[in-house]
């Protein structure tokens, strides 16, 4: 079995609710980002730095596109090119974004994004499905999910479950999923993506019937057209029930999910030596606390005898300071105890998943 047009489309507008809050956005969104990625355009927002805007307006004119034809043939050259100099040029053409702009409301134009949108983002979630002998249009909208979000080969590792049994596969993979979210302060925002597909799944609907609640906005049945604020029908908002913490944009490339994987493994490598740093921290602090408070008593001890200082005083003065270095030194065992326990805790909860 092959995904349809509606299967990819649901699982289009399913992650772009979790981005961005909205089912696709508008065909004709046109800003200009200032992290130097030039004009970003469209629903899935495609912008020149990445070359997926020289990709849908090239498919736009191939397509036969009249509206802002003569003015987009003629930004090709610079959308080919990725250079600073290019962007910048592009973005403060003002012909340029009002020819973009215009062209969204012809089928071309719409058949464009939707095919680049499909191919770029979509199809390595698609490739992975086909590899997996996966066919429900849940599974792709999970594996979608995970490729955008950057967890997916971190978590489908660990899925015992034989792939054969789709149904089964996907509950463990989504279950093992949303706890490893949960598990980690940074990601814990991001649950609400893993609590839908988790709703889903109990109540069976495998098949992303409509309509759907997705995060708050509702996506109702399949419009007849492609026109509107979503490809996959209209739309209706309400306000959700978490709010979402900002989300990593769909990659501009296949490889962009491995990328943050990969930052995300490197953050948490990182995370443990500096725990482990800490704890060894807390254990030299202890260990010198004894060192210097003994040394201390000691050169007391000695000062007071050779200075002639009763020994009543010279004791009490010792014994006071002897009660202050183990209370900090008790502090310190006690501090220690309680991060090395967190640690352990922590590690034992990304284990078990």
């Amino acid at each position: 079995m092959t995904f349809t047009e509606q299967d990819k489309l649901k699982a289009l507008a399913i992650v772009s609710i979790f981005e961005t809050s909205k089912p696709f956005g508008s065909y004709a969104a046109c800003v200009v980002l200032n992290d130097g990625a030039g004009v970003s355009y469209g629903i899935a927002q495609f912008t020149h730095r990445s070359g997926s805007l020289w990709e849908v307006v090239d498919r736009y004119l191939n397509a036969g596109g009249q509206i802002g034809r003569e003015v987009l043939a003629a930004a090709i050259p610079l959308l080919k090119r990725n250079n600073v100099s290019a962007i910048e040029r592009l973005a403060s053409d003002t012909r340029f974004k009002k020819a973009l702009i215009a062209a969204a409301v012809t089928r071309e134009m719409k058949e464009a994004q939707h095919f680049v949108a499909t191919t770029r983002y979509l199809r390595p979630a698609i490739d992975i499905c086909t590899r997996m002998g996966f066919s429900l249009p849940l599974s792709l909208a999970v594996v979608y999910d995970s490729v955008v979000h950057g967890s997916w080969e971190r978590i489908a590792g660990r899925v015992g479950t034989r792939t054969a049994d789709e149904k089964a596969w996907i509950t463990e993979y989504v279950r093992k999923r949303h706890i490893w979210l949960t598990a980690i302060v940074r990601l814990r925002s991001t649950t609400y993506r893993t609590r839908f597909f988790l709703n889903q799944i109990a109540t069976g609907n495998w098949y992303l019937k409509l309509p759907l609640i997705v995060h708050g906005v509702k996506l109702s049945e399949p419009s007849a057209s492609a026109g509107g604020t979503t490809a996959v029908g209209g739309s209706t908002v309400s306000k959700p029930t978490d709010v979402p913490s900002p989300a990593p944009l769909p990659p501009a490339h296949a490889g962009g999910s491995d990328l943050l994987a990969t930052a995300a493994s490197n953050f948490d490598r990182i995370d443990g030596v500096v725990t482990g740093v800490v704890t060894r921290t807390d254990r030299a602090k202890s260990l010198w606390t004894t060192v210097i408070g003994t040394l201390s008593q000691a050169l007391w001890a000695i000062f007071g005898f050779f200075a002639g200082l009763p020994r009543e005083v010279w004791i009490v003065v010792a014994l006071i300071a002897a009660a202050f270095m183990l209370f900090f030194l008790y502090r310190q065992l006690v501090l220690g105890r309680i991060r090395e326990q967190l640690t352990t805790d922590h590690r034992q909860l990304t284990t078990a998943i």
